[in-house]
């Protein structure tokens, strides 16, 4: 145990003092505030009051109806779109008008034509970037239009306007699954995903570069094989979680001291109220084991080369189960239909790290699911460390060309 915990602190102090670690650590932590920061350009601004009779708009918007389809339109509108100056416009200036529009941001057309007896509406405006809401002026014209065609064939104002009115729609979700854990679930399971990647190829390149610089040789005299691929694993996953930790904070007070008011996402609040302690013990418990289930397949990639530009080589059929494991999660989550994967991906134990965050946030996941899947991914890490012991005892020492795995299971037998 006192090897073990020899090799922890080696590694661990290694790790914090790489330019890799300090540099992720700062970049992703800057990543992090500007992405709060960015909602505030977004924010939904209160409604302006309508501006004094006479006052100017901070936009213009030119209405051509050459043909007279909607009479007054540039009054309604007015006073239903307060930021905007809705002015009438002939048609013969429609061309100068459009050369002044690809010029100036503020300013817009809505040209009106009749076509098979339905108005036809096009916008001019100098970008898609415009702030010209089309879609509330098209939907204004179209009761508009609706209502004043129902008057003119004698029906009451009242049931005119009862016709064209939009009904409102209420959405109640009797499922767990919200806008906030969907999100939330989504970004955990990249996070899990990256997290696993990337310190799962810190571990690789630990063990490679100590065994390319000689150190190895001086490791292994005082320390069992098996004894420093444990430290090392459990080293590497004390500094990912160490990190994890930093962005987490980081983005906490981003959230609450940048984003005062939370961040509203189609007029829903996302907050981490879905994260109950159960949950996050869960996510935490998956977490390591997950890691630890690869970290123990990267170490054993990394003792099989000899010098670290071999390192990509070596580790690619574990990046592929890696990432061919976090797709079968990710679209199982996003995907309509997706239960069935999802309840595959359950049981696989290369694939319930990532599968089972989204889940637990998501859905009422029956706690029998749970604990079977956390049985067979323990067990499968027992499995893959005693043979992982054994091939990185059989490989932490060689030196030459690349050890492949039928030579490592061939040297172990």
């Amino acid at each position: 145990m006192k090897t073990i915990a020899t090799v922890f602190g080696f590694t661990f102090r290694e790790g914090l003092r790489k330019k890799t670690f300090l540099v992720s650590t700062i970049l992703v932590c800057v990543i992090l505030l500007v992405l709060c920061v960015i909602p505030n350009f977004f924010a939904d601004k209160e409604e302006e009051p309508l501006p004094p009779e006479g006052a100017e708009r901070s936009n213009i918007c030119y209405i051509i109806d050459e043909g007279g389809v909607m009479p007054g339109l540039e009054e309604v509108l007015s006073a239903g779109f307060t930021s905007i100056g809705f002015v009438p416009a002939p048609a013969a200036q429609l061309e100068d008008i459009r050369q002044r529009i690809a010029k100036e941001e503020q300013l817009s057309a809505l040209v009106l034509e009749k076509t098979q007896g339905l108005p036809q509406m096009t916008f001019y405006a100098k970008s898609f970037m415009s702030s010209l809401p089309v879609d509330a002026i098209g939907q204004t014209v179209k009761n508009i239009y609706v209502s004043g065609t129902l008057q003119a064939i004698g029906v009451p104002a009242d049931v005119a306007a009862l016709a064209a009115a939009q009904p409102e729609v209420d959405m109640i979700t009797l499922g767990k699954m919200e806008l906030p854990g969907y999100i939330l679930g989504i970004v955990i399971t990249m996070v899990m995903f990256f997290a696993i990647y990337m310190y799962g190829y810190w571990v690789a390149m630990s063990v490679a570069s100590e065994k390319t610089s000689r150190v190895m040789e001086t490791l292994v005299v005082s320390a069992k094989p098996c004894h420093i691929l444990l430290g090392k694993c459990l080293a590497m996953g004390a500094l990912g979680l160490f990190q994890l930790v930093i962005f987490l904070i980081v983005g906490v007070i981003g959230v609450t001291v940048i984003l005062p008011g939370g961040l509203v996402i189609g007029g829903m609040s996302l907050d981490f109220s879905v994260l109950t302690v159960p949950s996050t013990l869960l996510l935490l418990a998956y977490f390591i084991l997950g890691f630890a289930l690869y970290a123990l397949l990267n170490s054993v990639c990394g003792a099989t080369v000899s010098r670290t530009e071999d390192i990509n080589a070596a580790l690619t059929p574990v990046m592929m189960i890696t990432m061919l494991s976090f797709y079968i999660a990710y679209f199982g989550a996003i995907l309509p239909g997706g239960g069935t994967l999802k309840a595959i991906a359950t049981w696989v134990p290369f694939t319930s790290p990532f599968v089972i965050p989204f889940r637990l946030l998501n859905e009422a996941v029956p706690t029998g699911d749970i604990i079977c899947s956390m049985a067979i991914l323990l067990v499968s890490i027992v499995a893959i460390a005693a043979v992982s012991i054994r091939l990185y005892t059989v490989s932490v020492l060689h030196y030459g060309q690349r050890l492949k795995l039928k030579d490592l299971f061939k040297a172990r037998m």
